[in-house]
């Protein structure tokens, strides 16, 4: 995987989204525990925020790791949903910036997957993404 310090917005950000639910049939995102001031309210209002997308849902893992982060002493909830149409549009409306996931606004470290394979993990607070490299030079020649 590449590493990329280039946050990805706009339509080009849209452009991103439709070439990663062409090769990509899961996302997730991450809310630390250890950041969360109330989990249950926090939980809560995640069910809410994301209930036009809760039939998606395949599941909720409690993870110390996930591709571009190692929590020692903490956990993480990490939200894994189907990538599809509905979904796309759920995160185009969500923001405007892959680096926009950023807690507390919105759920951290957004991912993309094909199978067991991560095509796209950012790392928006740290101003990184990582990246499939077939798929990088697919975005970057359109």
């Amino acid at each position: 995987m590449l590493m990329v310090r280039e946050n990805i917005e706009g339509e080009r950000y849209h452009q991103l989204l439709e070439l990663l639910v062409k090769h990509c049939d899961r996302f997730a995102f991450v809310e630390r525990r250890d950041m969360m001031e109330n989990e249950e309210t926090r939980l809560a209002y995640i069910e809410d925020w994301t209930g036009d997308i809760q039939e998606d849902l395949i599941e909720r893992k409690i993870q110390k790791r996930w591709v571009t982060t190692t929590l020692f002493g903490a956990t993480a909830y990490v939200f894994y949903y189907h990538f599809n149409n509905r979904t796309k549009r759920f995160l185009k409306e969500q923001s405007r910036t892959l680096f926009d996931w950023v807690s507390p606004e919105l759920p951290e470290d957004l991912m993309f997957y094909h199978q067991d394979t991560c095509m796209l993990a950012g790392c928006s607070h740290e101003g990184y993404f990582m990246v499939d490299e077939a798929l990088w030079n697919t975005f970057s020649s359109s």
